[in-house]
């Protein structure tokens, strides 16, 4: 296993590592339908979640300027028009607060989680250079102006902007030669296995799963295991210093 020490940049994923801490957002839209009380089925809301995916690609409905929340709202506006047009849902005055309930909801974890990650990548920036590539409508730029995080990043790699999507080598290889260092010297940060680990190991990088439980040393295929990002600023800071 290669020592941290020989890391000159860390190329995280946005949706689901820093804005959410690990839990993918599918998960998290999830939950918080349960907690709202919606009654619907979790195969009924996978069904409305495709729905909603389909229609905003089809229809390029989340503009550039959209930050976390306008993007949610549209989301969730067209997942709960889904689910009442299909009669899983009635048509009154509760069920049409939804979305803003909704959006409300996950805007607000995002934002917890992003305020505790500032702390991580203040340091972090101070040492690495600090990279982003995201699976993601074309908005990148104006959620990390919302929340304050463009001053952290030297760039970011998103894939309707190259045409390229995950898990592609491609916008990887981009996305370290936008750092201007090696896929060697690149730590990919994910929480995602499929879609980000594995793709930038082909490429060269050392990889750090965000998996918030444990995974045997067995079945480890990144090079390092995190719980949150709080253990990665600890682990690089170690292993420098070592």
């Amino acid at each position: 296993m290669e020592q941290t020490h020989d890391i000159k940049g860390i190329l995280f994923n946005f949706s689901g590592t820093i804005d959410t801490e690990g839990c993918e957002w599918f998960d998290l839209i999830w939950r918080k339908y349960r907690e709202t009380g919606i009654p619907v089925s979790k195969s009924d809301y996978l069904c409305a979640h495709e729905y909603a995916e389909a229609q905003i690609s089809e229809c390029n409905l989340i503009e550039p300027g959209f930050n976390l929340y306008q993007m949610l709202y549209i989301k969730l506006s067209l997942q709960i028009k889904y689910l009442i047009d299909k009669g899983l849902l009635s048509d009154n005055v509760c069920t049409r607060k939804y979305p803003q309930q909704l959006a409300t909801l996950c805007y607000n974890r995002a934002i917890m989680h992003v305020r505790q990650n500032e702390l991580i990548l203040e340091q972090l920036v101070k040492q690495y250079r600090l990279g982003i590539v995201a699976q993601s409508y074309g908005n990148l730029p104006a959620m990390l102006v919302d929340f304050g995080l463009t001053p952290y990043f030297t760039d970011g790699i998103e894939s309707s902007a190259v045409n390229l999507n995950k898990p592609d080598q491609a916008i990887f290889k981009l996305s370290v030669d936008a750092l201007h260092i090696a896929p060697e010297e690149t730590l990919c940060v994910s929480n995602s296995l499929n879609n980000d680990l594995l793709p930038a190991q082909g490429i060269g990088c050392q990889t750090a799963w965000l998996n918030l439980r444990p995974v045997p040393p067995a079945k480890r295929v990144s090079n390092y295991h995190i719980t949150s990002l709080t253990d990665l600023n600890a682990l690089l800071y170690s292993k420098s210093n070592t």
